[in-house]
């Protein structure tokens, strides 16, 4: 199965909208496959000119996202239920509030292979036909659907072969550690993990099926999760407790130690003095370095020292400062554009931050 990576994928599916195909999405927990559809639709949305909405009730003039957990359904869920059409005398369908009736959009049936065969039997006609007896879905609407794979111990069902000839088949690949670094610096994900992560970067996913640890990072979990909780408190050993709950016990562990490397950068004395950078060579205090960095660009009163410091950092340390700084600075170019000397720093670095 062709693998594809989280952009290549939100361009497979535009085309698949414009073309109505059906899109299955396989792959692992946690690497954003909700979150790439949902950006595709919003881009979508933006093409089309169109307000971007996820209101499972719709709107005529707009271009909506109404994401479905198949998992949770039973099969009459999404034929609905029959009852007697009192003036015809017929026997008619009361089809779910869910399905859409107008507009424009994406039917977003998740978990699909976690849903029971006879749910899974209950889609056919939806997914290929476009529509559930009288039901039909509305012309601007596609259906996309996703599912983690078997090695994830997600108790999947094995999906039949003329369900699967419904669909075209893509497998979303685990993002690198240079594309998850562009996502989390412009949602604004805490700049230690994103620093801790490109220290060890193989800690981004990791998933052993002989491990019945809870908690074990992906992508989501430290993106979302973990990021936010603790987001804006100091390096404390309550942290580890936080980080553990998201990502599990042991990386937490390293995930404290790394942070307990600032400690001995004496931030003060680099921002006074910015040459001094060059006498750290240690691979682990150059990350956490750029940690430190990263808290005090967002000060005001610190910014302009912070960039200066670029000059004295490796291309590839200042590029990930300043991507840092670009993702949780607000008015970050205004800032740069009010001093020439910051303005030169930053033209060295100005296609990287594109």
């Amino acid at each position: 199965m062709r693998k594809v990576n989280h952009q290549e994928l939100k361009e497979v599916v535009i085309r698949c909208y414009e073309t109505k195909i059906p899109l299955y999405i396989w792959g692992r927990t946690g690497i954003g496959k909700s979150e790439t559809i949902r950006e595709a639709a919003k881009d979508l949305a933006k093409k089309l000119n169109l307000e971007y909405y996820e209101e499972v009730n719709g709107k005529a003039e707009g271009f909506g996202l109404i994401d479905v957990r198949l998992s949770q359904f039973d099969p009459s869920d999404l034929r609905g239920l029959p009852y007697i059409e009192s003036t015809e005398q017929k026997s008619r369908w009361a089809y779910p509030d869910w399905l859409p009736k107008i507009g424009q959009g994406i039917l977003f049936l998740d978990e699909l292979n976690l849903a029971p065969p006879l749910v899974q039997a209950s889609a056919y006609q939806l997914i290929l036909d476009r529509r559930l007896g009288s039901y039909r879905l509305p012309e601007g609407w596609i259906v996309i659907a996703a599912g983690n794979k078997l090695e994830d111990r997600a108790r999947t069902f094995e999906m039949a072969g003329p369900l699967c000839n419904r669909f075209v088949h893509l497998e979303l690949a685990v993002p690198t550690i240079e594309e998850w670094t562009t996502w989390a610096t412009t949602h604004k994900v805490d700049s230690r993990i994103i620093s801790f992560l490109n220290f060890k970067p193989s800690y981004l996913f990791r998933f052993d099926d002989k491990i019945q640890e809870k908690s074990f990072p992906t992508p989501r979990s430290w993106g979302r999760y973990c990021s936010a909780l603790i987001n804006s408190l100091p390096d404390s050993e309550f942290n580890q407790t936080l980080v553990a709950s998201a990502v599990g016990e042991g990386i937490a562990v390293e995930f404290t130690a790394f942070l307990r490397l600032t400690r001995k950068i004496k931030i003060k004395d680099i921002l006074d003095k910015p040459e001094l950078i060059k006498e750290i060579s240690e691979i682990d205090l150059k990350y956490a370095l750029l940690s430190a960095l990263a808290e005090e660009g967002k000060k005001k009163e610190t910014f302009h020292s912070v960039i200066v410091c670029c000059k004295y950092l490796e291309p590839e340390f200042a590029t990930l400062l300043l991507r840092f700084l670009k993702g949780s600075v607000e008015d970050f170019v205004k800032k740069i554009q009010k001093s020439p000397e910051l303005v030169n720093i930053i033209k060295q670095y100005a296609k990287y931050l594109l």
